[in-house]
Order: C-alpha cells, then sequence, then structure tokens
C-alpha cells in the first residue's frame, strides 16, 4: 500500500474512528484500526465486536494495499503532525509514515487477523435531518441506565408513529421521551432498542456545522447501521422487550408550576451543597396561592439550607422529594428556557415539560418518605 493524502483528513477521520478500537480487549487485533485503500479512497475501519465504523477518505493511491495498526499510536501520532500532505507506505507489516520533515515507523498487524465487520441490508430505511437527531439524542441518552444489568433498558427504543420517531430513555429513576419529524421512511418493521454506548458513538460523528445533513438508518433483524458523510456505524439491536412506559405516565395532576429554567438551577445548585450523600435528596414545598416554592435539604452531618423561588403555579397545597441530580440533568440537557412541573403527591412521577416545545417529557421519580 502506498498512498498521499491530507493531515486535517486523516486526523479527524482517526478521532472519529479509533475510538472504537478496544484497548481492554484480549484480542490485540481489537486494539488495532484497519487500513484499506479502495479506488480513490482510503478506508479506516475499528470494531469491537458490539459496534463497528467504518471511514473513508480521498487520497492519491499508488498502491492497493491494507494493514492493521495501532489505533491509539496512530490517532496520536497523525494528530501531533502539521497540516500538510503526508505519505503512508506499508513494508513487511510496518507503515512507514513521511511528512515533509518527519519520519516515523509504525509496527502493524496482518489484515487477515481483522475481523469481518458485517454489512446489514440495506433493505429499509429511515432518512432523518441529522443535527435535530443529534440534539434528540443528547436529549435521551443522559438519562438511560449505565449499568448492563438490565439489558432492556442500556439503550434508547425507537418508536416509530406516522411520520414521528420517538425516542425513549431510562434508568428506572427517570424517563425521557423525545419526538422528532422523519424525513423519509420505507421502513415497515417494528420498534427497535439501539445500545447507549452505539447512540454515543452517533452522537459524535455528526458534526454541529452541517446544519443540512441528512443520516441515512438502515434496520434489519440483528443490526443497524447509520450512515452520514462517508461513515458508516454498524451496532447490534437489543433484541429484548422494552418496560410498558406508558402506564406510568400521569394523565392528572394536582399541582403545576412554571418556571424560569435559570432560576431553579440556581436554588437546586446551592441546595445540592446540603443533600444527603448517596439520596440526593431534594424537598420541595409548592404554595400555589402565594405562588412560590419552598426548596429544602438537610444533611445532619453538614448543615441544612431553604431557597423560595416565585413561579406560576395553579392546583393544591403540596410536598414531594426528588434526587436533585435528575432535575439538574433534565434542565441542563433539554435546553429550554422555561419549564413547568406537575406533580400528584411523593409516590407518583413528576413530569417536566417545556409550554413552548411539546416535543418531550421528562418523568422524575420521588424519593418516598424513608428511603
Amino acid at each position: 500500500m502506498k498512498l498521499t493524502c491530507l493531515q486535517e483528513k486523516l486526523n479527524y477521520l482517526l478521532s472519529l474512528v479509533a475510538k472504537i478500537a478496544s484497548s481492554r480487549s484480549s484480542l490485540p487485533i481489537l486494539n488495532n484500526v484497519l487500513l484499506t485503500t479502495e479506488e480513490n479512497f482510503l478506508k479506516i475501519s475499528a470494531t469491537n465486536l458490539e459496534i463497528a465504523i467504518e471511514g473513508k477518505l480521498r487520497a492519491k493511491i499508488e498502491k492497493q494495499g491494507k494493514i492493521t495498526i495501532p489505533a491509539q499510536i496512530l490517532n496520536n501520532y497523525i494528530n501531533s503532525l502539521e497540516k500538510e500532505p503526508i505519505s503512508l507506505e506499508v513494508k513487511e507489516n510496518e507503515l512507514l509514515i513521511k511528512t515533509k520533515n518527519q519520519r516515523a515507523k509504525i509496527k502493524g498487524i496482518s489484515s487477515e487477523e481483522f475481523p469481518i465487520i458485517p454489512q446489514p441490508e440495506k433493505k429499509e430505511k429511515i432518512v432523518l435531518k441529522a443535527t435535530d437527531f443529534k440534539k434528540a439524542l443528547k436529549q435521551v441518552l443522559f438519562a438511560i441506565s449505565e449499568k448492563e444489568t438490565r439489558i432492556e433498558i442500556s439503550g434508547a427504543l425507537f418508536f416509530f408513529k406516522d411520520n414521528d420517531l420517538i425516542l425513549i430513555g431510562t434508568d428506572s429513576y427517570r424517563l425521557i421521551e423525545k419526538t422528532i419529524k422523519i424525513k423519509e421512511k420505507d421502513y415497515g418493521g417494528g420498534n427497535l432498542i439501539i445500545p447507549k454506548k452505539a447512540l454515543d458513538e452517533v452522537v459524535r460523528i455528526i458534526d454541529d456545522e452541517e446544519k443540512d445533513k441528512e443520516i441515512l438508518i438502515y434496520p434489519s433483524s440483528n443490526q443497524i447501521l447509520f450512515s452520514y458523510n462517508e461513515i458508516e456505524l454498524s451496532s447490534q439491536i437489543i433484541n429484548v422487550d422494552f418496560p410498558n412506559y406508558k402506564e406510568i405516565i400521569p394523565t392528572k395532576f394536582r399541582t403545576k408550576i412554571i418556571f424560569e429554567r435559570e432560576n431553579f438551577l440556581r436554588v437546586i445548585k446551592t441546595c445540592s451543597l446540603f443533600t444527603k450523600s448517596g439520596i440526593n435528596d431534594l424537598k420541595i414545598k409548592f404554595l400555589p396561592k402565594e405562588e412560590k416554592i419552598i426548596v429544602s435539604s438537610l444533611n445532619t452531618q453538614i448543615g441544612e439550607n431553604e431557597a423560595e423561588l416565585k413561579v406560576e403555579a395553579s392546583g393544591e397545597n403540596n410536598e414531594v422529594s426528588f434526587n436533585y441530580q435528575y432535575l439538574l440533568e433534565g434542565l441542563l440537557n433539554l435546553g429550554n428556557d422555561e419549564y413547568s412541573l406537575e406533580i400528584i403527591d411523593n409516590n407518583l412521577p413528576g413530569v417536566m415539560r417545556s409550554p413552548t416545545d411539546p416535543s418531550f417529557i421528562y418523568l422524575i421519580m420521588p424519593i418516598k418518605s424513608g428511603e
């Protein structure tokens, strides 16, 4: 293999692909990226056997070939070079890298040891505006369980309804439902659960500056493929039943407030300093007639704090305790300036919404007395 390409193009693609290579794998080949020439392109691939990614960049190819190279050292080395043409050449399982003033050799492993990356069939397709999809994913992924003991909630549910894609994520203590419009759909299958780890990588590959780009999604029986800007990322699908979350969404409420995001954030942050470690409990007292809430926290080892906040309020006097982190993460990730919070009592979930953005709802389970 022998070729020339631009440092900035190679550096950008490596930064996206190399992260998938597993540095903790017992299989040394999975620490590597696969470099392959295809006509006038250099293709870079990586896999951890659960997620696979392939990306292409234009190059001047003098000799076709392939090799696998340790991902971390290649990525770090290319990133350290100046923005200028780079020559890559393979000789006896070594990659020779040359620029105007630098030369390096990195030992590789034969490409024959690299796992075959399954190619999902592209029979059915869903097309979304990429930046809208990225924004929706970021609004959902923060609420998904990091633990893999419950496989059914270790990913996001893709629920299809007419021309809408509804994304649902939960860790069983809070749940987010986010709806976005589908641009084009040729898919007759059912709902899908996609692993959080794969969707984290989808978020990384979508460029915020590419406002008009589309992302193409190809579901198949056991895999899903995301195609964006000469990059293809495939993942296994979680083939289990997602919990019936609809039945826990309250339809009636006893108390409702509307508040400004920044004001509530400030109160949460100060009160969080006095919550009990491991419980993180904030108590919110709702006083609709006085158009205010009282937020308080108590830690017998540290002290206590109480804050009043003026809000728009309706309904009955009420009281509820929440984990402050769930409130904080919701307000930081959902990205609106004004929210409503609706509650029934301290035994049923509270629901956070935006009065101006009906595309999401955020449920938070309360901390019951004695927990």
